[in-house]
């Protein structure tokens, strides 16, 4: 039942379109998984019910933001958690009946300032009493409903970040295989280090945007299998998403596929569901 982080410190590494994938292809399988979006633009959560949708969830208060928000008052209680949460979404077909997700909301950044006005008001040491006692009761009823839950997060690791930090049992890295991006990963570990932030174990690096035809991916792809940094601490899993049309044609917000295999293409459903496979080994044990 692990709740899993979707993090890197480099942008453009296409956390979002893998953290939508490996949801769907699990929820596909017959496991309850949610997607929560911790970034501000809010792409997972416009893949996954639409800008209309999410425009109405955002009007009424039931996106990520709020929910944080209403954790760090006295009164919140586990019950509260599903009015945060849209059932059974996803593009594909009228929706997948196990996968939910928690939206995301461009006033996140704003998270700071709720912890500010928290503190102002309690006091830091109830600030700190209520924060406990909100993640103990969120984490509780991701671990009583859902199988899987992943988070989507920012390039970056703002005051949203840091909470779930705290609440999440381990992060994978999607890393184009480039310097730039692995540099990325190497610069995520060493933040995490120094913010004492070790309850999310690391489970891994997904090698996503692949293009076999240049030399340095391949280059890193096979030097991955060696222990060096950071691969040491972030063995890659075993099998590459590659750069293609298809991929792209999956952000289009006016795709609408009838199926999984329909929507990632036969070969890209394939390498999800062989990576799946590999993801649930790697993250027995966690959440327990």
């Amino acid at each position: 039942m692990p709740i899993l982080l979707m993090l890197n410190l480099k942008g453009g590494v296409a956390k979002t379109t893998n953290c939508v994938a490996i949801a769907e292809c699990l929820a596909t399988q017959g496991k309850r998984v949610l997607v929560v979006d911790a970034d501000h633009q809010c792409a997972a959560s416009e893949l996954l019910i639409g800008e209309e949708r999410l425009n109405s969830c955002e009007g009424h208060g039931r996106t990520l933001h709020d929910l944080m928000g209403s954790m760090l008052k006295p009164d919140f209680v586990q019950r509260h958690v599903p009015s945060y949460i849209v059932d059974s979404v996803s593009k594909i077909g009228e929706g997948i009946p196990r996968l939910d997700l928690i939206p995301g909301s461009m006033r996140i950044d704003d998270f700071q300032s709720r912890i500010h006005a928290c503190e102002r008001d309690y006091g830091s040491c109830e600030y700190k009493k209520f924060a406990q006692y909100g993640k103990g009761q969120i984490r509780r009823h991701l671990y009583q409903n859902y199988d899987y839950t992943f988070i989507d997060c920012p390039p970056s690791v703002p005051a949203q970040v840091k909470l779930l930090l705290q609440l999440a049992d381990g992060f994978i890295v999607p890393c184009v295989p480039d310097r730039l991006s692995v540099r990325g990963a190497e610069w995520l570990l060493e933040r995490l280090d120094k913010g004492g932030y070790t309850r999310a174990k690391p489970v891994g690096i997904l090698w996503s945007l692949f293009r076999k035809q240049m030399a340095m991916h391949c280059d890193y792809i096979g030097r991955g299998l060696q222990s060096e940094a950071p691969m040491d601490r972030l063995p890659p899993f075993r099998i590459p998403i590659p750069h293609a049309s298809a991929m792209v044609q999956c952000s289009d917000p006016d795709f609408h596929p009838a199926t999984f295999f329909s929507k990632y293409t036969p070969e890209f459903a394939h390498r999800y569901r062989i990576l799946c496979r590999e993801l649930v080994r790697r993250t027995e044990g966690l959440g327990r």
